[in-house]
């Protein structure tokens, strides 16, 4: 979905099984956006989970946390499980990547399905 949605995922793993990743390979990925999606979980879920993860060591000097582009998802609802939100779960990709394309989308507003870590 990273893909389509016009993204790259050095660390993803394609039309394969999901792993656990560890710090140290994120630390080195430098990367520039951050998608806290925990599977079955949603967005408050997320939030508890971000203040756990910020305390790793280094995440500050990632890029994503610089520039405040870490955003928590509502994976439960929105890329847990495949259906017809699937479209709903690109579009959020795709103005969480490319903000200057999809304007329309705030993600400060409570009733998304998403929260940027800067608007909290």
């Amino acid at each position: 979905m990273v893909e389509v949605a016009g993204g790259h995922d050095p660390l993803g793993r394609k039309h394969r099984s999901s792993v656990e990743i560890k710090w140290d390979d994120i630390l080195n990925a430098q990367p520039e956006v951050i998608v806290l999606a925990l599977c079955g979980y949603d967005v408050d879920r997320a939030r508890r989970d971000y203040e756990l993860l910020r305390r790793f060591p280094g995440f500050d000097s990632l890029p994503a946390a610089g520039t405040g582009r870490v955003y928590l998802v509502d994976a439960k609802g929105y890329f847990s499980r495949p259906g017809p939100r699937i479209v709903d779960s690109l579009e959020i990709l795709a103005s969480i990547l490319h903000p200057e394309q999809f304007p329309e989308f705030t993600f400060a507003d409570a009733n998304r399905p998403v929260l940027r870590v800067a608007d909290r």
